[in-house]
């Protein structure tokens, strides 16, 4: 009785060493399956690949704006399709390989997202979800880092570029009020483009983009008022066009150099830490060696 006993704790002891066993070399298995897929989906060529899908892809798509015939567009769906293939089968090796990582990196999020818009249906309210397809175009800017750069520096630019439009709207609308005042009792083009205080502001929108204000609007308003009315426009285009935009581009130019800079300093962080890691390495094996000789 007690021998069966024995036994039995024995097989049982045996059956969960082989569970565990087996466990361990399922997890090993998978981590190395894991390992291979992260390889695969960082490596130069399946990038390459994954580019051209995205740049035929999109292209494809302004061919689907014309009218092929039944074949010609049965063919462009079928060739959507194998796009979509690729670049589900992209996300889900992506999925595989980083696990809840992908899910911390914006621009994995965002193909993630303009993939998954294409998935929808192309009929009923679904529809208009298809439509989103040639924002796959967008996933260009994460395959290439110049253009990742300048994307994240518009992103990092929205707060200062924000107070910038700030000040402007408040300059033109100052200068609009003015000039429906001044002008809209100016004559027929008075009327027509300061009339109101919308009119105003369209019309100097349209003057700080230097389309046609010389010839459309402002000669027309120095015949009548006088030749004054050429130093207030000139004065208003030096407040927007010349110093407003170009602070605009100051912003965005320091914030490019500025994410450079902490890219540039961030790769040399890291390779002063892989610097010190040899270094204690060095210094154990050299201790590990004078162990050796001593003995």
């Amino acid at each position: 009785m007690i021998s069966n006993l024995v036994i039995s704790c024995n097989c049982r002891r045996f059956i969960h060493l082989q569970l565990f066993v087996a466990c361990t070399m399922d997890e090993t298995a998978v981590s190395e399956s894991r390992t291979k897929i992260r390889q695969i989906v960082d490596s130069e060529r399946f990038n390459n690949v994954v580019f051209v899908a995205i740049l035929a892809s999109s292209i494809s798509i302004g061919f689907e704006t014309y009218d092929w015939g039944d074949s010609g567009n049965k063919f462009l769906v079928y060739l959507d399709w194998f796009f979509m293939t690729i670049f589900v089968t992209e996300i889900l090796f992506r999925i595989y390989a980083m696990r809840f990582d992908f899910f911390k990196d914006p621009w994995c999020v965002f193909d993630f997202l303009i993939v998954g818009i294409a998935l929808f249906p192309s009929t009923g309210v679904f529809r208009v979800f298809r439509v989103f397809r040639v924002l796959r175009a967008f996933r260009l800017v994460s395959r290439i880092p110049e253009l990742k750069l300048v994307a994240e520096s518009l992103i990092f630019s929205v707060r200062g570029l924000t107070a910038v439009a700030t000040l402007l709207s408040v300059v033109i609308y100052v200068f609009a009020v003015l000039s429906t005042v001044l002008f809209q009792n100016s004559g027929v083009e008075g009327e027509l483009y300061f009339g109101t205080l919308g009119k105003s502001l369209f019309s100097l929108f349209q003057v700080m983009t230097l389309e046609s204000w010389s010839n459309g609007i402002v000669r027309f308003l120095i015949e009548e008022e006088g030749w004054w009315v050429g130093f207030y426009f000139v004065i208003f285009i030096f407040m927007t066009t010349f110093t407003f935009l170009n602070m605009f581009v100051a912003i965005f130019t320091n914030t490019v150099v500025a994410l450079e800079a902490d890219s540039e300093e961030g790769i040399n962080s890291e390779v002063r830490k892989i610097q010190s890691q040899l270094d204690v390495l060095v210094e154990e094996i050299q201790m590990l060696r004078m162990k050796l000789e001593e003995e």
